[in-house]
């Protein structure tokens, strides 16, 4: 006789990722990434310390107790002080939960408030490390409320601000960037796509990011050459052609200056 109790609630797959912001600045798991659409919805809590989130190419400074909200297909960037504690959520857009439909990036200033928000993402990620049946799907109803809530305080405080000039051709030229960041692109090309001049793009980036547009591509290249260098076993010219550099050697020497190791040792570094 078999006295294997019935599985009463059949599990989905996993489909929600949840790490803590600290663990994240020393991985690289691509799922919990900090910058690129990589195809999934974020939720960020940020519960101690500071930094910055450039959200469609418009960046803010954030403290404790800020909740932000990224869609899948948003470009963004998260700079974290290494002082951070905080929570992140990745979750598949197939994941049926009713999710914010824009960007939100709140920092929470009520004392039960911010005690709110904080429970849901720890009972989240209390879940998340759970091997009780049904586990996933209970991560995923826990994420629908998550959700609702974050919704419910970012309503209270929503107030509807026409964008710019600066900021629309901001949100033009990190969209073009995430599709074409392989091509190998100049700063002159990106500027003729948009209409206008590299020094003009120039001129914007630094005003509304603090950095130049070519620290931006180049930023955006790196970061796509740490993921591939910490999650798959592509040959280091692999990766240079990959992200259209002309050759490996000029790639090695980009690396190496900006990260302060060659593409191997930063390899080696990441998988001690």
């Amino acid at each position: 006789m078999d006295d294997t109790p019935p599985l009463l609630i059949p599990d989905s797959e996993q489909r929600v990722y949840v790490g803590s912001l600290a663990g994240t600045l020393r991985s690289s798991h691509p799922e919990l990434r900090l910058d690129s659409c990589n195809g999934l919805n974020k939720f960020f809590w940020i519960s101690k310390g500071n930094g910055r989130c450039m959200i469609n190419g418009i960046t803010r400074s954030f403290g404790p107790n800020t909740v932000i909200f990224i869609p899948h297909d948003v470009p963004h960037q998260l700079e974290l002080s290494s002082n951070v504690f905080g929570v992140v959520v990745t979750m598949d857009p197939d994941v049926p939960v009713a999710l914010p439909t824009q960007n939100v990036f709140l920092p929470i200033l009520n004392l039960m408030d911010q005690k709110q928000v904080a429970n849901r993402f720890d009972r989240v990620n209390a879940e998340f490390n759970t091997t009780g049946i049904g586990r996933n799907l209970s991560v995923e109803y826990l994420v629908g409320l998550l959700a609702v809530n974050v919704a419910r305080m970012a309503q209270k405080h929503f107030k509807e601000s026409k964008s710019t000039a600066a900021q629309r051709l901001m949100e033009s030229f990190v969209n073009i960037l995430e599709k074409e960041y392989r091509t190998g692109r100049t700063l002159a090309e990106y500027a003729k796509e948009l209409g206008v001049t590299p020094t003009h793009l120039t001129r914007v980036c630094q005003q509304v990011n603090g950095k130049s547009a070519s620290r931006l591509i180049q930023e955006r290249v790196l970061a796509e050459a740490r993921m591939m260098l910490s999650n798959t076993d592509h040959k280091i010219l692999e990766i240079s052609n990959h992200l259209g550099f002309s050759s490996a050697a000029y790639f090695t020497r980009l690396f190496s200056a900006k990260q302060g190791q060659t593409p191997k040792e930063f390899r080696q570094s990441v998988q001690n």
